[in-house]
């Protein structure tokens, strides 16, 4: 299509069409197209300083990206959206612009020779020794297109945020009486004496009249609904599809294999013995007794009453310290005592594992299938151009799948949340969840576009029919509606002698009394805490938190899933700030870094006062709404 509007540009037909369309333009008003090119850039302004649209939309791409793999790679930009990340995104910049504008006010500028420090800090330039590395800080700046000078300057406007933060957040301390104070009631535990009552040890209820079960059916509708299901056709578009498909030749897989050739080679590995002393006299005397023995390093220690250790086997990398030293040593050989920082070794290396090469035969399945897997990626954008001038052009789902050879997947019934009637998640049909929620966004009979699901999988789908969500009727879940009813009445019978038991207790029975002639047992649980670890509470949390109001001898009582609990609180047991010493130091620094944060929150609505803060949210609405 492009072809020809380029070939028929310069004739009388176009000009005839291009001035059709300006005439339109002109009576729908063209006013709008001119207004939306002027329109502003700029998302915040935080004083003089503008911030725009192209920098929150590229942090917003970087946080989410971030986010991606806690959310097993589904997180797409709406919903990150909807969970709030454009405006943490843009808190976080305008944060950011004030702390550098109250860093340029203080006249706080760090000088080079502490800029230079901390860039040989930063662990992505540093080579395998730990060292700075300069040729990997220019790889660095050429793989994201920055100049070393851009780095410098975003280093030296980090240390002056750092050192405005680090001003406020020195201001918070925990005084001690409020750090014992805390700690006391935090660390305080209670131990109880419970007595629990069972629901399927009530007696077994009466048969229910058809009145009752239709009561409860009706009453307990949400359990025995049946969610939305639709029909779906999915087209699938994936990396691995198209990589099957890809022919590929002798000299490419050659080329690729001599290209890699690093990531064939297995380095040479050394296991050695290792004697580590304080001086170096007692080195000397080690090894010397040592090489006076025939090598015998483990019996030399002994007698010096030093420890050996075997180590490895290890590659040259691996051990910083000695490694030069350690890949100098011909095996067998006692050679003079090493110096370091961690003092002085005496070594012996035991074994050599020389350094391999992998040959192209060895590897040759996964260099094509890296090569297929490139090959694809780099098809696949072209494909789905391909694909989505197709379906605007009206072809059908089927159609383009047929031409284009992409994967058409029938789904009979699936939930929105992917699921089967049967509660299985559909299987083999990658980005599942996401494809569903997309289908139940549409009408029936209407298909989505071209959709990303994940790295190197897209997806369209169509919605063939929709059963919708029903209350599914009693005779068909009659079972599950006698077993519910059934289940509750013996909830409630428990509830009720729980109820009678602690009655009785507080006008003077014991609980063992109670306890005997209900047949229950009284069982002891405890220390427990007060905010117990999860998965670790031994109490239901309405009951554990009742026992932390009661004096020695009150009771309590909470329905568990299975029944009922009472709790008789038995003891006290403080705590003690000065048994754990470290305990405390720890709620200490917890607090301290609370008060901080605090103490951050209101000196930056400080500087919002000095700096006013301006949000056009309409310009970010309209940033987002079309992702």
């Amino acid at each position: 299509m492009l072809q020809l509007i380029r070939s028929t540009v310069g004739t009388w037909v176009v000009k005839i069409l291009f001035t059709l369309l300006i005439v339109s333009f002109a009576v729908w008003g063209i006013g709008d197209i001119f207004r939306s090119k002027g329109q502003t850039n700029t998302v915040a302004e935080i004083g003089s300083i503008k911030i725009n649209a192209s920098e929150l939309d590229r942090e917003f791409r970087q946080q989410l990206n971030r986010l991606r793999p806690m959310f097993g790679g589904q997180l797409d930009m709406e919903q990150a959206r909807q969970l709030g990340l454009v405006d943490q995104t843009l808190d976080q910049i305008i944060q950011r612009t004030l702390l550098d504008l109250a860093a340029t006010d203080a006249d706080l500028k760090a000088g080079d020779e502490l800029v230079k420090r901390r860039l040989q800090q930063i662990p992505a330039f540093r080579n395998e020794q730990g060292q700075f590395e300069p040729e990997l800080l220019r790889r660095a700046l050429a793989a994201n297109g920055m100049s070393e000078g851009a780095l410098v300057t975003m280093i030296r406007e980090e240390t002056g945020r750092n050192i405005v933060s680090g001003a406020v957040s020195a201001g918070a301390t925990v005084p001690d009486l409020l750090a014992d104070a805390l700690f006391r009631y935090r660390r305080e535990m209670r131990s109880a004496e419970t007595l629990t009552i069972a629901n399927d040890g009530m007696p077994e209820p009466a048969a229910p009249d058809e009145a009752e079960l239709t009561r409860y059916h009706e009453d307990k509708a949400v359990r025995f609904t049946a969610p939305e299901f639709r029909a779906l056709t999915v087209g699938l578009v994936t990396v691995l599809d198209l990589a099957k498909t890809v022919e590929v030749g002798e000299e490419e897989i050659k080329t690729a294999y001599e290209e890699r050739s690093d990531e064939f080679r297995t380095a040479e590995r050394r296991t050695f013995q290792q004697v580590l002393v304080e001086n170096e006299d007692q080195a000397r005397r080690i090894l010397e007794a040592a090489r006076a023995s025939g090598g015998d390093l483990a019996a030399a220690a002994a007698a010096e009453k030093a420890e050996i250790a075997t180590l490895g086997p290890s590659i040259e990398a691996e051990l910083p310290e000695i490694g030069v030293s350690v890949f100098a040593i011909d095996p067998e050989t006692l050679p003079d005592p090493i110096k370091s920082d961690l003092g002085w070794h005496v070594l012996k290396v035991t074994k050599i594992e020389p350094a391999q090469v992998r040959k192209i035969a060895e590897v040759r399945d996964e260099v094509v299938a890296q090569l297929r897997k490139d090959r694809a990626n780099e098809t696949m954008p072209r494909l789905i151009n391909m694909i989505e001038d197709a379906l605007a052009g009206g072809s059908t789902l089927e159609e383009a799948a047929s031409k284009f050879r992409f994967r058409l997947v029938k789904l009979d019934a699936v939930d929105a949340s992917g699921a089967k009637p049967d509660g299985a998640k559909v299987a083999d049909v990658p980005g599942i969840t996401q494809i569903s929620q997309n289908a139940f966004n549409l009408v029936q009979g209407a298909r989505s576009s071209v959709i990303e699901a994940e790295e190197g999988v897209s997806f369209m789908v169509r919605v063939d029919s929709i059963v919708l969500s029903h209350l599914k009727p009693l005779v068909e879940v009659r079972d599950q509606v006698i077993s519910g009813w059934k289940a509750e009445q013996r909830a409630q019978a428990a509830a009720k002698k729980a109820e009678d038991i602690e009655a009785k207790f507080k006008a003077g029975a014991t609980l063992e009394a109670l306890a005997k002639s209900n047949g229950a047992v009284v069982a002891t649980v405890g220390p427990l805490a007060r905010d117990p670890v999860r998965g670790e509470a031994k109490l239901p949390p309405d009951l554990l938190n009742t026992l932390f109001t009661l004096a020695p001898g009150g009771i309590g009582r909470a329905a568990t899933a299975d029944g009922q609990v009472l709790a008789r609180l038995k003891e006290i047991i403080p705590a003690d700030p000065k048994a754990v010493a470290g305990q405390l130091a720890s709620l200490v620094e917890i607090e301290r870094r609370a008060g901080a944060s605090d103490l951050m929150a209101q000196y930056i609505e400080g500087l919002r006062a000095r700096w006013p803060v301006q949000v056009n949210q309409e310009r970010i609405n309209q940033m987002f709404s079309s992702n």
